[in-house]
């Protein structure tokens, strides 16, 4: 790699270092700002110092690590300052509070989402300028539909800090949150909330009211149904409204890109309106303005965007691209790309984490490096032929690109991605020309209403296409378990192959067969691991019973009746669990009589044996007495009856007891009680999270 021609590639290995060191080592936060300014000012003194003096080819090293020691240094200082904020109202007490609505609100069934800066707090007749984001869930009615971005309410409430993880592998919620500024969380009834006014005057808030506009145009012009949710998130960036089952078509066929306003989006954007300003070229006072028109136009369609990551990305280096143009200046793709993500996370830090961010580099990467060599394969006279051979290699080169962390993530591979992409390229790029059209064209009426009739007739022709994947065969390869381990390997592993295979760099083969056995390697002990385990868990899901007794790769769910008609619920809290410990999905009621010799599991719907633990799951009703009380090594509480723990110990006798996540709140308060009145072994699934026994 030519490194002199690509700086901003230099800068971004050790920023991205130090903001990983900043996230990763809590202990850096507490050092303080001051001593991070004064690190970066001698550091920057000191690598001028050596670049200026410093001739010497011995000691040239020396320039370098004091540069990467001060780029390092520089991203702990911004991760620092980022993730610095005032959280001190968390204090478990109710005060007022003034804030504005800075998210697009999201309905569900019985509440309103949306994203409040706090901008005052009132604690005790003091009034404190806050700042923080708040996840606000608003109870659903008439006046909180209505609420829009920009809107300033008052409200009494009692934010609290979202709760981690709880069950194993679980995804981290609040991490998410705090990932996106959003360090509380706060449920408000009709009551507790009032409507101040609206913020008028910023850009945020003009694109805000404009995409509501235009998302009401859409459906006034014939863009009804699962066409309007799709047309609302290929043009808009609104994916609120997605039907789960047409949204796993898309993930199912390997289009899920159409359906998140990135890099395609912009750069069809992009071409349609530097054609439209073509006539802006002969000189340079016109060329300033074309540029200064294009800018304005695309980073408004970006806001109304939502700016995405992926639209940030695409947005950032198509400026570089036309200042450099303007300027003209040399332009190096991977200089350029680089130099996009650079400014990004000195802007945020935090995005490096961001999944969509991660997946837009790398799906341009993948395309970058992969993308000739893929189409130098097979050589086609035919044009028609040709383009299909094209969109087919750029499609295999953004897998490449993306498969790693999409398995990692999302634990799926589409196989029809490429037979996708043929159909959906074409038609992505008539969507998106006639949805511009249509943006540009929406307040007149005869031509918005034929705009949207062809708007709405791509867009159905795109979901029948997607839709048909779900009937060829072998069409998913579900549960893959990638750690991050293997996600590394795996990009080691492409970056080698893939010239030795269609290059011919023979000396990349030893290192290629070392990665693949590393790989192979890995995933025997994996499975290993997998063989011998056997477990026990009481899972932590508010408001129900789930139990898993696990054995090598099989195991029994067991869950209760209402559970288990929500299987995208249990899927949430589950999947990556399973999926790490290699089970596949055997859900049965609570209520069920089980008998699994291969498990050695056996169960009549309240007592059971697992290996060498009996159990009893106990619902608070009377048992029937015996001679002696029955030996048993756990008891599981469950449900909303009435558990008196002296009528317990009358019929049994148990070395723990388990309080499950459907035992309501005051009832857990009684029993706990009880239970240290009577010196009982006891653990709260509801505050302790997931009740977890290896055997």
């Amino acid at each position: 790699m030519n490194w002199s021609a690509r700086p901003f590639v230099r800068i971004f290995f050790p920023l991205v270092a130090g903001i990983f060191l900043a996230y990763w080592l809590p202990f850096l936060r507490e050092a303080g700002f001051l001593w991070f300014i004064v690190l970066t000012g001698i550091l920057s003194m000191a690598a001028y110092v050596l670049y200026r003096k410093n001739r010497s080819w011995k000691w040239r090293w020396t320039n370098g690590l004091t540069f990467n020691l001060t780029i390092i240094t520089i991203g702990v200082f911004l991760t620092n300052l980022k993730m610095e904020t005032d959280i001190s109202f968390l204090n478990g007490k109710e005060d007022n509070y003034v804030a504005e609505v800075v998210s697009e609100p999201v309905s569900t069934e019985k509440s309103v989402k949306m994203i409040l800066r706090l901008e005052y707090v009132v604690s005790n007749d003091t009034v404190q300028v806050n700042g923080t984001r708040v996840m606000a869930f608003f109870k659903r009615d008439s006046l909180s539909q209505r609420l829009q971005y920009g809107d300033i309410v008052v409200f009494n409430g009692k934010p609290t800090a979202p709760e981690g993880p709880e069950n194993p592998e679980e995804f981290d919620y609040a991490s998410f949150l705090a990932l996106n500024d959003v360090y509380a969380m706060v449920f408000l009834r009709q009551d507790d909330w009032n409507l101040l006014g609206s913020e008028e005057g910023s850009i945020y808030i003009l694109a805000a009211r404009t995409r509501n506009y235009l998302l009401n145009a859409l459906q006034k012009n014939g863009v009804t149904g699962n066409n309007y949710t799709v047309a609302a998130a290929v043009l808009l960036g609104y994916d609120q409204l997605m039907d789960p089952e047409l949204e796993q078509e898309y993930v199912t066929a390997g289009a899920m890109h159409i359906l998140c306003v990135s890099g395609l989006h912009v750069g069809i954007i992009y071409l349609v309106l530097s054609f439209v300003l073509g006539f802006l070229r002969r000189n340079r006072a016109q060329k300033i303005i074309k540029v200064a028109l294009l800018l304005i136009l695309i980073w408004f369609y970006a806001l109304l965007t939502g700016l995405s990551p992926s639209v940030l990305r695409s947005s950032v280096m198509i400026t570089l691209f036309i200042l450099a143009t303007l300027l003209s200046r040399y332009k190096d793709v991977y200089n350029t790309l680089a130099a996009s993500a650079v400014l990004l996370l000195l802007f945020n830090p935090l995005l490096i984490f961001n999944v969509g961010f991660q997946l837009s580099y790398t799906a341009v990467l993948g395309i970058l490096m992969f993308y000739q060599p893929i189409y130098n394969i097979v050589y086609l006279g035919n044009k028609v032929a040709d383009k299909i051979w094209s969109i087919v290699a750029v499609s295999t080169a953004a897998q490449l690109g993306t498969f790693p962390l999409a398995a990692h993530y999302f634990h799926f591979f589409p196989p029809y991605f490429w037979l996708t992409n043929i159909f959906i390229f074409p038609l992505s790029f008539a969507i998106i020309g006639t949805g511009m059209a249509f943006i540009i064209f929406s307040w007149v009426p005869v031509v918005s209403g034929i705009l949207g009739t062809v708007l709405s007739a791509f867009v159905y022709m795109l979901n029948y296409i997607v839709g048909l994947v779900q009937h060829l065969p072998f069409n998913g390869i579900y549960d893959l378990y990638y750690p991050w381990e293997k996600v590394m390997l795996m990009y080691a592993l492409i970056l080698l192959a893939i010239p030795f295979l269609l290059q011919r760099k023979v000396k990349l083969a030893v290192p290629a067969l070392i990665v693949v056995l590393l790989l192979v390697s890995l995933s025997t002990v994996h499975n290993y691991q997998v063989l011998k385990q056997k477990k026990m868990v009481v899972y932590s899901i508010s408001g129900h019973s789930v139990y898993d007794f696990i054995s090598g790769n099989g195991h029994v769910l067991l869950a209760d009746s209402v559970q288990l008609s929500e299987p995208q619920k249990l899927d949430f809290h589950l999947e990556n669990s399973r999926i790490s410990w290699g089970l596949g999905k055997n859900n049965l009621s609570v209520s069920e009589v089980v008998e699994n010799p291969s498990l050695d599991l056996f169960y009549d719907g309240r007592f059971g044996v697992f290996g060498p633990y009996k159990f009893m799951i106990w619902d608070g009703e009377k048992i029937y007495h015996t001679s002696r009380a029955i030996q048993l090594d756990y008891v599981i509480i469950a449900g909303k009856g009435k558990a008196d723990l002296n009528l317990l110990q009358d019929m049994v006798e148990f070395d723990s007891l388990i309080i499950d996540s459907s035992v309501s709140w005051w009832k857990q308060k009684r029993l706990r009680k009880q239970a240290e009145e009577l010196n009982l072994k006891y653990f709260n699934v509801s505050e302790q999270g997931a009740f977890l026994v290896e055997i």
